[in-house]
């Protein structure tokens, strides 16, 4: 395991291969691969990319996990963007080894916390419990099936309420 190496040919070989383990790690659940250019905007292109505070964690040559973090400088908590893990590699306590280094580095940084936000078909929910984390807030997304749009109708008239 290592931090996230910043600027330089270097920096961008970390992070071309972070975007392609992260987006191989989220098919299971995301709708829709992002391209690199939109995955960095997210990530190491903002301003609070922290790569001191980013770990990654290899086999051999190969980068098998990453997490990505923020600093955020108006709060006391450090915010991990994304954590994932290659899929073959699951189950071997790389994500947990990987959190505790982004908790020692944010520590280290004066931070009291650390946050991050995840959806529950990942199934990591568990491994946030066992390495310490709580649940701050939770949310249920709700959703309606609509049918076709009525034959001939535009859609310009006056809105009418679901039935």
């Amino acid at each position: 395991v290592r931090a996230f190496r910043s600027g330089g040919a270097a920096g961008e070989r970390d992070a071309r291969a972070a975007h392609r383990l992260v987006q191989d790690a989220f098919d299971e659940w995301q709708p829709r691969r992002m391209d690199y250019a939109e995955w960095a905007r997210h990530t190491v292109e903002r301003p609070g990319f922290a790569p001191a505070m980013s770990p990654l964690a290899f086999a051999g040559d190969q980068l098998v996990g990453a997490a990505i973090a923020l600093d955020l400088p108006d709060s006391d908590e450090g915010y991990l963007e994304q954590v994932a893990v290659r899929r073959d590699q699951r189950n071997r306590g790389i994500a947990r080894l990987l959190l505790r280094h982004a908790f020692r580095a944010f520590r280290q940084q004066g931070r009291r916390g650390c946050t991050l936000w995840t959806h529950s078909d990942t199934g990591a929910l568990d491994l946030y419990l066992r390495v310490g984390m709580t649940v701050r807030h939770s949310s249920t997304v709700h959703r309606k099936r609509l049918g076709p749009a009525p034959a001939g109708g535009s859609g310009s008239g006056p809105a009418r309420p679901p039935v």
